[in-house]
Parts: structure tokens; sequence; C-alpha cells
């Protein structure tokens, strides 16, 4: 596979500095041409290759990817909450996301705000209607940017490291083929994760139904 977005797109980055990592994550809250996974990994590749100090990186676009959930979350929640669920619904469709979809997404996050914030962060394309959903509910300001923060962190931290270490010990140097690769093993551990998860609550449920009788 010769073309290479990601690379393409680093390479102007490159000549920013860390300056021109903050802004692309920036951006990337708003505008999500290239997937986030595809640019950090590029990013950790790029601190491998000296391009950047690996700490500074990681500092840097996490707090670009804050500011952006903050500024979505605070101009969402100015809006009202009418405005903000047709707002949503539009953007859901763009991104291939349903109303149904988007309406489940909230009423869970309604259930669980903190938890959830931080959860959701961790699941691509939903994280970035993340915001929406905090603002449509009116929840706790405090509480969900904490947790957004640590979910960003995480995210960015996971494919930045995962960068970093394959730029030493995979062999192919196309940073899109890496980018794919690294989406493909997390949608498996997330399917993983979840089978899991309704595993563990049906057992639950059986073992509840068995003392009731």
């Amino acid at each position: 596979m010769d073309f290479d977005p990601v690379a393409a797109i680093m390479a102007w980055i490159g000549a920013y500095g860390l300056v021109g990592l903050f802004a692309i994550a920036l951006a990337e809250r708003f505008m999500p041409v290239i997937p986030s996974y595809g640019l950090l990994l590029a990013i950790g590749i790029g601190a491998a290759d000296e391009a950047w100090p690996l700490s500074a990186a990681f500092l840097s676009t996490v707090a670009g990817g804050m500011f952006g959930y903050a500024t979505l979350f605070c101009t969402l929640r100015g809006l009202g909450t009418a405005r903000s669920v047709r707002l949503v619904n539009r953007a859901g469709r763009i991104f291939g996301m349903s109303v149904d979809r988007i309406e489940r997404e909230t009423a869970s996050f309604h259930r669980n705000q903190a938890t959830l914030a931080f959860a959701l962060q961790l699941v691509p394309a939903v994280r970035l209607f993340a915001p929406a959903f905090a603002a449509i509910l009116r929840g706790r300001s405090r509480s969900v940017l904490v947790a957004s923060a640590a979910g960003i962190a995480v995210w960015n931290g996971l494919f930045i490291g995962i960068g970093f270490n394959a730029s030493h010990t995979v062999e192919t140097g196309n940073m899109t083929v890496l980018a794919l690769a690294a989406l493909g093993c997390l949608l498996v551990t997330e399917v993983a994760l979840f089978w899991l998860a309704r595993w563990v609550r049906a057992r639950r449920r059986r073992g509840a139904a068995l003392c009731q009788t």
C-alpha cells in the first residue's frame, strides 16, 4: 500500500512541533477527517524518531482533545435541549449513527454519567458525540469533564504508546496500514469485552433467580 494519508498529514504537522500536535488534537474533535487512532499512532512513531519528546506529545494531544471536548460541551449546553438534540441527530447521520443508537447512548449516559463519560472516550466514533450526550442531559460539569479527561488520556496514551513501540518492532513503514491494524485489534478487544460483560450479567441474573426460588 503506497498511499499513506496519515504519514502525509504528520509530515505537515511536524513543521509546527508541539503546537501542531495540540492543534490537530483539537481539530479532530470537530473535523475527524483522519481517525484519531491513526494520528496518535503516527505521533507515537514520530516520537520514536525523535520528532518530539514522547511525554510532551502525549500532554499536547490530551490538552488539545480536552479543550475541544470542553468547547463542544459548553457550546451545546448553551444551545438548549431541543436545538442540541436536532444538531446531534444531524451529525449522527453524517457519521452513520442512527437516531435510535444516539438515544440509547444518551439514556445510558444519564444513568451513570461519570463512568460513561470515561468509557465513551474509548469507543471509536461514539467518543466524538460524548460532549453532546453530556450537554443534552445537563450532566454535572465537573465530574463529566474530569472523567472525560481521564478517558482521553487513556485513549491517547494507548495509541501513542502503540505507535512508539511499533516503530521498533513492526517492519511496515506505512502509518495508515498500521493504523488500520490497530483499529482492528481495538474493535476485536471491545467486542470481546462486550460479550464478556453480557455473559457476566446473564450469570448474575440466573444466580439471582435461583436464590429467589
